[in-house]
């Protein structure tokens, strides 16, 4: 059984893309323990075709829980899998949506990435690249 973390996120809306800069950032460390990244972007598809029942999947995404921004919120695929979750992760649900249409036993976790702000921009918000090294490191710990 082997370990994959999912980068999901749209680079072009700012904060959105919190989970794909986070796991760029940490898939050297990643790669030097055989844990392997995807970055999936806003593609369902291509990110449920690496799914499989073996493995044991990290999917990273923005959410917006009404957290403080920055925060990291740790969740079982277990407690996500056939629930309608409101006010969460628009892209994972997809994915989760896909998992139990095809009643798939997958293993991990949701790793939720609270947003600052949501806007027609590359790079992420001010509050956000604050807290990168913060948000990567406690990830990882997580991970790892």
């Amino acid at each position: 059984m082997g370990k994959k973390v999912i980068a999901i996120g749209n680079r072009l809306m700012m904060d959105d893309a919190v989970a794909i800069y986070i796991v760029e950032k940490i898939k050297n460390v990643l790669g030097d323990k055989g844990i392997e990244t995807i970055i999936g972007e806003t593609d369902v598809e291509f990110c449920f075709s690496k799914l499989n029942e073996e493995d044991m999947f990290f999917i990273i995404d923005a959410t917006y829980y009404g957290n403080s921004p920055g925060t990291v919120t740790f969740k079982s695929l277990d407690d996500l899998k056939n629930i309608k979750v409101q006010s969460s992760s628009i892209h994972s649900l997809g994915v989760m949506e896909l998992v139990n249409m095809y009643k798939m036993n997958i293993k991990g976790h949701f790793i939720g990435i609270e947003i600052a702000n949501i806007d027609i921009n590359v790079g992420l918000s001010y509050v956000l690249q604050a807290q990168v090294d913060y948000i990567s490191n406690k990830i990882l710990s997580f991970i790892i």
